[in-house]
């Protein structure tokens, strides 16, 4: 299963990821915040950047022990899932996703996160993705078999909420070259290959990013990316 394919590349995950620009959760009301699917804390580190308190839910004990292990100010790390939180009704502001939504059975996910909401409260869906507008990133992504995502789609059903509203943050995350095929490797649909074919594609990035002269002899690499919010109230 590709949502629990995570916790064995904890340590990488949490190395190479990246995080969230602010801007993107600029609509969020004040109070608590539960982060679900919070992983090794990527998102949650931001909200506590911006003084929230926050439950951070993680299914996952590996990533789990990666997120307990940074010992956030203000974060009550959790074991449970979007389909069943472990937070009592009305209590937080908002509920955050980063990354994580499309884990979930969104009906479900969807009525949890309403049960938990204060009145007002918010639902922000995020989602960083590759910016394919530029050449050498449209590429990289093609030769490691990831989707173009430049296109939304169809939005999330989002049970019970008002339809979202929907904004972009354009951001980079500067890593070195070598740090770049390792994000590569956290990916799902690189990670779960067979080993064989996993050490290929990753030596065809390596590749490209020594050969292409936008990255060639760098020694780190402006990664561009699109945040997503998918913003609604309950």
């Amino acid at each position: 299963m590709r949502a629990r394919s995570f916790g064995r590349l904890a340590a990488d995950y949490d190395r190479v990821r990246p995080g969230y620009p602010p801007a993107a959760l600029a609509g969020l009301p004040p109070g608590p915040v539960a982060d679900v699917g919070a992983g090794t804390g990527k998102l949650t580190s931001v909200l506590v950047g911006a003084g929230r308190p926050v439950v951070a839910v993680e299914p996952d004990p590996e990533m789990r022990a990666v997120l307990e292990g940074r010992a956030l100010p203000g974060v009550e790390v959790r074991a449970g899932s979007g389909e069943r939180l472990p937070v009592a009704d009305d209590t937080v502001a908002a509920v955050v996703y980063g990354q994580a939504w499309h884990w979930v059975e969104p009906v479900a996910a969807a009525r949890e996160a309403r049960r938990v909401l204060a009145p007002g409260g918010a639902l922000a869906l995020l989602w960083n993705r590759p910016d394919f507008s530029v050449g050498w990133v449209a590429e990289l992504n093609r030769l490691s078999g990831q989707p173009d995502t430049t296109t939304t789609g169809p939005l999330p059903d989002l049970d019970g909420f008002p339809a979202p509203t929907v904004f972009e943050t354009r951001w980079t995350q500067e890593l070195p070259p070598e740090d770049l095929v390792l994000l590569f490797s956290t990916f799902s649909r690189v990670s779960t290959l067979p080993p064989r074919r996993r050490t290929e594609v990753l030596d065809i990035l390596r590749d490209h990013l020594a050969q292409d002269p936008a990255t060639a002899g760098r020694e780190t690499v402006a990664y561009p990316y699109v945040c997503l919010t998918l913003l609604t109230r309950a």
